[in-house]
């Protein structure tokens, strides 16, 4: 049985996985198990300093297996098991962060130049790509990594 069939006739543990994956994705609270919490208030580059250990912490918790995390890389299923996008998480947490970097570009700490959504979406690919590279080496450093590198883009947009 190929990995397509897997998904698509999915067991019913993994149709329950999906739901409970899909559930959390879609819920308002999603956001706030990714640093959602912080990205409302998001108005200076130390606000996002204290996301990303949110979010790093949240991971090393889940990596542990200490807690979870909602897979904002991988959520990928319906109800049924077979694959389809889903969006939902990653946009939610890409409005917040590019809400939370106008803001920062507003109050005169990122240059007039710096393209919210553009950062936003690269926030979002890092802290996707590390999250799933981090889960799947159990290595938190992956995450780490990603999100730095993304924070120091970012930073590089500083008007001062």
């Amino acid at each position: 049985m190929g990995s397509t069939d897997h998904y698509s006739q999915g067991s019913s543990m993994d149709r329950d996985a999906c739901l409970r994956a899909r559930a959390v994705a879609d819920s308002p609270s999603n956001a706030s198990a990714l640093g959602g919490s912080l990205l409302r208030s998001l108005d200076s580059l130390e606000d996002l300093a204290r996301w990303r250990d949110e979010v790093i912490n949240l991971h090393r918790q889940a990596i542990l297996g200490i807690s979870t995390v909602p897979d904002v890389a991988s959520c990928a299923c319906n109800g049924t098991g077979s694959r389809v996008t889903c969006p939902v998480a990653a946009s939610t947490l890409e409005a917040l962060l590019a809400a939370g970097i106008a803001r920062m570009r507003e109050n005169g700490e990122l240059a007039v130049d710096a393209d919210p959504a553009r950062l936003a979406m690269g926030l979002t690919a890092a802290l996707r790509g590390g999250s799933l590279l981090a889960k799947t080496t159990r290595d938190i450093a992956q995450l780490e990594a990603a999100l730095d590198l993304a924070l120091s883009c970012l930073r590089s947009h500083s008007a001062g």
